[in-house]
């Protein structure tokens, strides 16, 4: 069994004599050589985020009895991933391997690290060492974020999903949406993963911006746009009717219709349209957008709900969905349609009728 396995990993496996190759080595003590005592990775280009990439590196032993070599990260690191082939090998003496190292970097971020190259001879003495080598690279830019680059200054609000916290990300202040127990479900993972992949679609300016999302473990979140003046729900519940000139209510409106419109002509769904997710981002009169369209969670494909998506429990809110989707018959366009009309009516009972609707 143990000769099959050699020769199967003979393979894949390059071991050259060391005198009779062109590759120059550098010693790096105790018998142990190598091509490089630093990677680069991608030669100092830009690294696709969440894709592996390999590089070469050659470990020579420069001594006379056999040894046993493997290389290993430093330590555990949760930005990237690293693997060998071989994973671990017998070097005779005057010989080198040729290790590939496969390597995925899960997020916007700056590499430098060291890798170890671990080496125990096969000998009485049975001798370890360690030596290392250091290894550097920079993605490119996406939105799978660096924890570390987001900062967390206060708590705003809590849902049963979510907690958000107001912070900073590269000078910018956003909203940080910390998912609650999403590790711990499969299909909560994959709606975490269905938002962000809706949110990196958007790109308009009355949708929320969406900086990116963090998909390390324990730190799972989404980092958008901040909103100073909260949604439009909050503004009703804390403003007088007076602070909010009468053209700034219609625009809340006519920004919020641009939102939908945005959505629906790319053939989405909101399925939640309610005063919480259209935060208000100015109250001033001289700018273009005052009001924009958020939280897409329950947002789905048009094409895909028109043939097979009735309502869904826990989806969207009771007050403000159309009849249809009461009934449990299929979504449409005009179900969102429905919902901000009732968000219209309620806005104009109170900010111009001076009463509250209430459902």
């Amino acid at each position: 069994m143990k000769r099959k396995e050699k020769k199967e990993r003979e393979k894949t496996t390059t071991i050259f004599k060391i005198t009779q190759s062109n590759i120059k080595f550098i010693s790096l003590g105790d018998g142990i050589l190598t091509n490089k005592k630093a990677i680069e990775l991608q030669e100092g280009e830009e690294i696709k985020v969440n894709e592996e990439i390999r590089e070469l590196i050659c470990i020579g032993n420069d001594k006379k009895e056999k040894m046993k070599i493997q290389i290993s990260s430093k330590e555990e690191n949760e930005k990237y991933s690293i693997r060998t082939n071989p994973n671990v090998i017998i070097i005779e003496g005057g010989y080198a391997c040729e290790f590939e190292l496969f390597i995925i970097i899960k997020c916007t971020t700056k590499i430098k690290d060291k890798i170890m190259i671990i080496s125990k001879t096969l000998n009485k003495a049975q001798e370890e060492t360690i030596k290392s080598i250091s290894i550097e690279g920079e993605t490119e830019i996406s939105t799978r974020l660096d924890p570390d680059e987001i900062k967390e200054e206060k708590k705003i609000g809590e849902g049963p999903f979510r907690v958000v916290y107001v912070g900073e990300f590269r000078r910018n202040k956003v909203a940080i949406k910390k998912m609650k127990q999403v590790e711990e479900s499969e299909d909560k993972k994959k709606e975490f993963e269905k938002e962000v992949a809706m949110l990196d679609k958007f790109r308009d300016e009355y949708i929320i911006h969406f900086y990116g999302a963090v998909f390390i473990p324990n730190k799972i979140c989404i980092v958008t746009e901040y909103a100073e003046y909260g949604s439009i729900q909050n503004i009703i519940n804390k403003r007088k009717i007076t602070e909010i000139p009468k053209k700034i209510r219609i625009k809340f409106m006519i920004d919020g219709a641009k939102g939908i419109s945005y959505l629906h002509s790319n053939g989405i769904l909101h399925r939640d349209i309610k005063p919480d997710n259209f935060l208000v981002v100015s109250l001033d009169d001289n700018i273009e957008v005052n009001c924009k369209l958020t939280d897409f969670g329950s947002a789905r494909n048009i094409n895909m709900m028109m043939t097979n998506m009735t309502f869904t429990k826990g989806v969207g809110t009771p007050k403000y969905m159309a009849p249809e989707v009461l009934n449990h018959q299929h979504y449409k366009m005009q179900s969102d349609i429905y919902s901000f009309s009732i968000i219209i009516l309620q806005f104009i009972t109170y900010f111009f009728f001076h009463y509250k609707l209430c459902f």
